[in-house]
C-alpha cells in the first residue's frame, strides 16, 4: 500500500484570483481557500447527485478535478442528470458530463476516467478527496476504508428518492479551524490607528466578539484605504478593539 504522504496536499500555495472568488474568501477565510485551491478531487458517479457536486466544486475554485463513471447513459439518467441528452444514451456518462464541466471554470482542471480505479491511479494523480455517490455498499466500505488508511479524505453520499445519506470520513489528524461554527460578524469601523500596532476602533459601544487569531477583512474604508479588500489576523486587547499590526504606511 501507499505511503499516507504521497496523497497529502502539496505545501506550494496556489495563486487565488481574488477579484473571482472575493466572497468566497469573505465568507470562508483566505487560508480555507487556499486549502480548497490545493485540492485534487476525484468524483466517482455522473448521476444527478455526482454531477451537482461535481458543478460546486468546480465553481468553488479546487485545483482539479476528476470525474468518473463506468457506465453509459441509459433513459433513467435523463430524469435526474441535467447535461444528458437522448442523444448521449449509450455514452460514457463521464465523458459526457466532462464536455460540459470543463467549461464551468477555466481555473480548475478537469478530467474524466471511464474504466476501474486503481491504487496507481490514485497515487499518479495525487488524489486527496475521494467523493463516492450513488454506490453499493460493498465499495463504500472498501473504498471508505482504502481512503481512511491513506490519509485520503473520503466522502460519501447517496440519494434514493426523498431520502439522502452522506458520510464523512477526513482522517485522523483532521483539523477544524472554525473555532464556533458561526457565521462572519459584520461590524463598523470608526478609526484606524496610524501606528505600529494598528489599533482598529468600533464606531459603537458594543462588543466586537472577535478573538485571538481570527481573521477580518475590511470593505469600504475611506481614508486609509490600504485595509481595503485585505486580510489581517488580528489580536484583542479589549472587546471594543482589535489590533491588525503596522499601519504607519497607510493612509
Amino acid at each position: 500500500m501507499a505511503d499516507i504522504q504521497q496523497h497529502e496536499t502539496s505545501t506550494i500555495m496556489p495563486e487565488i484570483d481574488e477579484s473571482l472568488y472575493s466572497r468566497q474568501i469573505y465568507v470562508m477565510g483566505k487560508e480555507a481557500m487556499l486549502q480548497l485551491a490545493s485540492a485534487h478531487v476525484l468524483i466517482s458517479g455522473m448521476g444527478g447527485l455526482g454531477v451537482e457536486i461535481a458543478k460546486n466544486i468546480i465553481l468553488g475554485g479546487v485545483k482539479s478535478v476528476i470525474i468518473h463513471d463506468c457506465s453509459n447513459v441509459d433513459y433513467k439518467d435523463l430524469s435526474s442528470q441535467y447535461y444528458f441528452t437522448e442523444s448521449n444514451i449509450g455514452q460514457n456518462r463521464a465523458e459526457v458530463a466532462n464536455k460540459h464541466l470543463s467549461e464551468l471554470n477555466s481555473y480548475v482542471n478537469v478530467t474524466f476516467f471511464s474504466a476501474t480505479i486503481d491504487e496507481a491511479f490514485l497515487q499518479k494523480n495525487q488524489v486527496n478527496v475521494f467523493i463516492l455517490t450513488d454506490a453499493n455498499l460493498d465499495d463504500q466500505i472498501k473504498i471508505g476504508d482504502y481512503c481512511h488508511e491513506h490519509g485520503i479524505k473520503f466522502i460519501n453520499a447517496n440519494t434514493k428518492g426523498l431520502f439522502g445519506q452522506i458520510f464523512c470520513d477526513f482522517g485522523r489528524d483532521f483539523e477544524v479551524l472554525d473555532t464556533n461554527g458561526e457565521d462572519p460578524a459584520i461590524e463598523l469601523v470608526a478609526e484606524i490607528s496610524r501606528d505600529e500596532t494598528g489599533v482598529v476602533f468600533m464606531s459603537t459601544d458594543t462588543r466586537h466578539g472577535f478573538e485571538d487569531g481570527s481573521y477580518v477583512t475590511f470593505h469600504g474604508v475611506k481614508g486609509m484605504t490600504e485595509v481595503n479588500g485585505q486580510e489581517f489576523k488580528i489580536s484583542v486587547p479589549s472587546p471594543f478593539t482589535f489590533t491588525i499590526g503596522d499601519t504607519r504606511n497607510f493612509g
